[in-house]
C-alpha cells in the first residue's frame, strides 16, 4: 500500500514547525505577534485544503493575507463610515 497523503491540517502545522527557527531569530517582543499571524490560516484551514496547492506555505500565506486584507477592508469600511457622520 502507498502513503497516504496527511490532512491539510496536519501538514500545516508542520509547516508552522518548519517557521519555528525564523520565530527564534525575531525580538522576544515580537514572537507573540508572529505566532498569532500564523495561528490566522488555521481559520482558513477548510479553504486552503480545498485549493490543492503543491505547496502548503501557499494556502498558509494566501490565508494570512486574506485574513489581513478582510481586516483591513473592514478598518476602510469604518473610517469611511466615521467620515460621512462627521
Amino acid at each position: 500500500m502507498g502513503r497516504t497523503v496527511p490532512s491539510f491540517r496536519i501538514a500545516e502545522a508542520l509547516e508552522i514547525e518548519d517557521w519555528k527557527p525564523f520565530r527564534r531569530a525575531l525580538p522576544r517582543r515580537e514572537r507573540a505577534i508572529f505566532d498569532e499571524m500564523l495561528n490566522t490560516a488555521r481559520l482558513y484551514a477548510s479553504a486552503s485544503s480545498s485549493a490543492v496547492r503543491a505547496s502548503k506555505f501557499e494556502g498558509l500565506l494566501i490565508a494570512i493575507i486574506f485574513h489581513h486584507y478582510r481586516v483591513l477592508t473592514g478598518i476602510a469600511e469604518e473610517i469611511a463610515e466615521l467620515k460621512r457622520q462627521q
